[in-house]
């Protein structure tokens, strides 16, 4: 849920790995923010963990749901993955409401802008508090974030990571499609942020840093 730039992208192709498609399971992980770790999003904001480690970009990595919407239908999903990570993109998506019995692809694709130490003159901008990002540095990316099959209630899902080069801001927005390679789910819409920058300005897309 991080708000990024819109602008020229590079482009680069980064394949998903440790994917594990099934029926979906909405993550549930307990008490929002069990040991009461100062300074974190209010919880409407979608975050379902807030989990205490050092090692991440302010001592913390939290658990993040997106919702999913339909494209000319009543579908609807979500992407639930890790807003911190030492690996990439850590995801669960999941759908209702497809065709049964059908196979659907799922990908995610957006910017990768590298994380500078500290502040300076534009196109070094602080993201959010102590967050510094170099614009100049900003490529595109694809993940393939697998395929699966919906059982006989339209139901279906995967989930695993795409394995992504550390120091990065990434922001991506993930759209199932289906065997056609037609869109059927993709990011909710979302008010654009305040501010000269209001990246993208209509979805809901997945924010996250590989440390």
């Amino acid at each position: 849920m991080l708000v990024l730039v819109g602008i020229a992208l590079l482009v680069a192709l980064v394949p998903a790995t440790t994917v594990l498609a099934g029926p979906p399971t909405p993550p549930d992980y307990g008490k929002y923010n069990p040991t009461d770790q100062p300074g974190q999003p209010p919880e409407w904001w979608g975050v379902e963990k807030v989990i205490p480690i050092p090692s991440a970009p302010g001592g913390v990595a939290r658990i993040i749901t997106d919702p999913l919407v339909g494209i000319g239908s009543a579908a609807s999903g979500w992407v639930t993955f890790w807003c911190q990570s030492n690996l990439g993109f850590k995801y669960n998506v999941g759908a209702t409401g497809l065709n049964k019995l059908s196979t659907y692809g799922v990908k995610a694709w957006g910017a990768q802008i590298l994380i500078v130490p500290g502040p300076g003159v534009y196109p070094i901008v602080e993201l959010e508090p102590g967050l510094w990002v170099d614009l100049s540095t900003t490529t595109y990316v694809e993940l393939d974030l697998g395929t699966f099959k919906t059982d006989a209630n339209g139901l279906g899902g995967v989930k695993g990571a795409s394995k992504l080069p550390s120091g990065y801001v990434y922001n991506v927005a993930v759209v199932v499609s289906d065997s056609n390679g037609v869109p059927v789910l993709s990011a909710a819409a979302y008010p654009p942020a305040p501010g000269p920058f209001p990246y993208p300005p209509t979805e809901d897309t997945n924010g996250f840093i590989v440390y």
